[in-house]
């Protein structure tokens, strides 16, 4: 057993002798020099409206296409943004703050040492156009802002290496856009139900009404209004509602989030949430059939968007009238 560790630490010392003897011959000789920049100038954040992400070809590398629409960022309809996932006419919303993280890391001004600008370091390093993930921001009419190449990293992992697209010169920094560049691209997601509304409190909502569509099998629809601090059910003013489970509700209904965007509208819905607002207008949650999987698609009235809800998800968000009620 001591035997094996020791060999597979000598086996890890004479790879790493061998790197750093290959990397020898590829970076140029004497101290890096270094500089200090950031990869995208400050300036043009207002100007970038239309992000490209490539993940490593070697690694499966996908591409994802974000655009700016009335100042929020979104996957564009022509297909979703997703490789095989289309939804033709259908944008898809992003997690704002993730993209901004992005562009503030692409504008963050950090040491880059330049270590090499021969075609063989850009080979040894995986800095080739078609090897290397890249993240591509323009703004306007389709002008590039910025076209980053991204390498492997250094013998340790601590720091990778970059080139800009038509120069020669690389670069070596802190990694902090593989994690954007090999993510999966549900991470980018924003699968909040009302996430394009940017939320809305739940002291707005007034009225909540629950349906269900077949009363057979013993689930009746009740309605819940606000009135005076608290809630009440009309057509059962004899009982006496919990208006700290109705808010603890009410918030879970408005700060839900799905496990995944779906395909078929609930066009026979099994049963429904309508939230009555303060200022006259209302949202309807409608649900279809539970699937095979323990999921529902779930749609919203003012929304061309599926969601596909998972059970613990539907079961929070639809309590029956018992569950409202204080017991006296």
């Amino acid at each position: 057993m001591i035997f094996k560790k020791k060999a597979l630490i000598l086996s890890a010392l004479v790879a790493a002798l061998a790197l750093a003897n290959i990397l020898t011959f590829v970076f140029d000789p004497g101290k890096p020099r270094s500089s200090s920049f950031a990869w995208l100038d400050p300036s043009l954040l207002g100007a970038a409206d239309r992000i490209e992400i490539f993940g490593r070809a070697d690694a499966d590398g996908n591409r994802l296409v974000f655009i700016r629409k009335n100042n929020r960022w979104v996957f564009p309809a022509e297909a979703g943004g997703l490789p095989g996932r289309e939804l033709p006419g259908r944008e898809l919303p992003v997690k704002q703050a993730r993209v901004e993280d992005l562009l503030s890391a692409l504008s963050l001004k950090a040491a880059y040492p330049r270590r090499a600008a021969s075609s063989e370091a850009r080979s040894a390093l995986a800095l080739e156009e078609g090897r290397s993930s890249r993240i591509l921001v323009r703004g306007g009419a389709g002008l590039p802002l910025l076209d980053l190449l991204i390498g492997t990293a250094d013998a340790l992992g601590r720091e990778v290496y970059f080139r800009k697209a038509g120069q020669s010169e690389i670069y070596s920094g802190e990694d902090l856009f593989t994690v954007y560049t090999e993510s999966k691209s549900s991470s980018w997601y924003d699968l909040r139900l009302f996430s394009s509304e940017g939320g809305i409190p739940g002291d707005a909502v007034q009225q909540a009404e629950v349906k269900f569509y077949n009363e057979d099998e013993g689930k009746t629809s009740f309605m819940l209004r606000r009135q005076r601090g608290g809630w009440f059910m009309p057509g059962n003013e004899s009982s006496v509602v919990d208006s700290q489970r109705v808010e603890a509700w009410l918030r879970n209904i408005l700060e839900a989030e799905a496990e995944d965007f779906g395909f078929d509208t609930p066009d026979n819905p099994e049963r429904s949430i309508t939230l009555r607002l303060g200022d006259g207008s209302s949202r309807i949650i409608l649900i279809g059939a539970e699937n095979e999987s323990k999921r529902w698609n779930v749609s919203l009235s003012n929304s061309d968007l599926v969601y596909m809800l998972p059970e613990w998800t539907m079961n929070r968000l639809f309590r029956e009238q018992p569950y409202f009620i204080t017991e006296q």
